[in-house]
């Protein structure tokens, strides 16, 4: 088989695994996703479960190039950590903001963890300072 071929496959079995992961997202997903989609969150737009490079990202927004990530009790295994912290560099590698929410701070504060949303979202240079507008 060719790598055009492997290549393709590969891709077109990424895109299933991220549409499955968006119909069964955790509770987790959810309760966040809720705070973020339809530009509920200071009007940032956010997609979910989203392709980057070999990595899949639980929400993304594009235009501000910020990742974030909801971490359950499975990220605490030491590949875990070391798969994580190797997307990280990945992903800032290419120039994106990555904020890592735990599962409970979703259930013990949603405020806080929507505050924390926000203010991180103030730290990363808007798009125009990116372009040098700003």
């Amino acid at each position: 088989m060719n790598t055009e071929i492997k290549e393709s496959l590969y891709k077109m079995s990424k895109a299933h695994f991220t549409k499955k992961l968006r119909r069964e997202m955790t509770s987790e997903e959810v309760i966040l996703w809720q705070l973020l989609r339809n530009r509920y969150s200071r009007g940032v737009k956010f997609r979910r479960q989203v392709n980057i490079g070999p990595y899949i990202v639980d929400f993304l927004s594009k235009e501000h190039r910020v990742i974030i990530e909801v971490d359950g009790g499975v990220h605490d295994t030491e590949d875990q950590i070391n798969h994580d912290i190797t997307c990280d560099e990945y992903l800032k590698g290419l120039g994106y903001y990555i904020l890592r929410i735990r599962n409970e701070e979703l259930h013990t504060n949603l405020s806080t963890t929507l505050r924390s949303i926000h203010n991180f979202l103030q730290t990363v240079p808007s798009p125009s300072q990116r372009r040098g507008l700003g």
